[in-house]
């Protein structure tokens, strides 16, 4: 369950213009203005669903909420022949300073980056890990997820059928996972994972992200 939410009626009031304001993601979820605009729609996973189609390879986007302001990371794994490319990118606290640099000034908020090429046993140890924990999850379907909690989305097309899974502290034990090791082990961002801990009462200025009951887009975000 999301911890008490007093100031629920006044951000549901804003709701239509927090989506009306969600710009498609179509770029870099790594440039600090574009992840502003658009990180709705790319934990929504909008662009992988408006390409899923039956003979689509399958593509998994993979993203971890650690309190949003002290961790995020974003993995983009798409399924080739002879196995998958994964970009991955991690963040702890926004703004650290140390990182700015006057030829790049927006640094303190950019993501880290990987990249790698899984071959053909990784990925598969990779799709179910995933597969199995996804099976064992409660239904993602009209989920809710808090930023000052803990969870994973994953927004996945397989085999040309697009959903949204939530793995959520609580209901799910994100440190049983099995997933996120398989993950992990492919992630050269140099950003250890903030495991998950308890999270107690509601902090200023959390967002939620509501699924939707077919669970394959957010219905509302507020």
């Amino acid at each position: 369950m999301s911890p008490a939410k007093p100031f629920r009626p006044i951000l549901r009031l804003f709701a239509p213009l927090l989506l009306a304001g969600c710009t498609t993601f179509t770029g870099s979820v790594g440039n600090p203005f574009e992840r502003s605009f658009t990180w709705f729609s790319y934990v929504a996973g909008d662009d992988i669903r408006a390409a899923c189609a039956a003979g689509e390879p399958d593509t998994y986007r993979i993203v971890y909420n650690a309190f949003y302001e002290r961790q995020i990371r974003a993995y983009d794994l798409r399924i080739r022949d002879e196995g998958a490319e994964l970009l991955s990118r991690a963040r702890n606290r926004a703004g650290n300073v140390a990182r700015f640099q006057l030829n790049n000034p927006l640094g303190p908020w950019e993501l880290e980056r990987s990249e790698a090429v899984l071959d053909a046993a990784a990925t598969a140890t990779l799709v179910a890990a995933f597969a199995r924990d996804a099976a064992a999850a409660p239904p993602s379907a009209g989920r809710e997820v808090a930023s000052n909690e803990f969870y994973w989305i994953v927004a996945a097309c397989r085999s040309g059928t697009f959903g949204l899974t939530v793995f959520e502290q609580g209901p799910s034990d994100l440190g049983a996972l099995a997933f996120p090791p398989a993950l992990l082990a492919h992630d050269s961002t140099g950003v250890a994972l903030k495991p998950a801990e308890r999270v107690e009462g509601f902090a200023d200025g959390a967002f939620y992200i509501k699924i939707n009951d077919t669970a394959d887009g957010i219905v509302s975000l507020f």
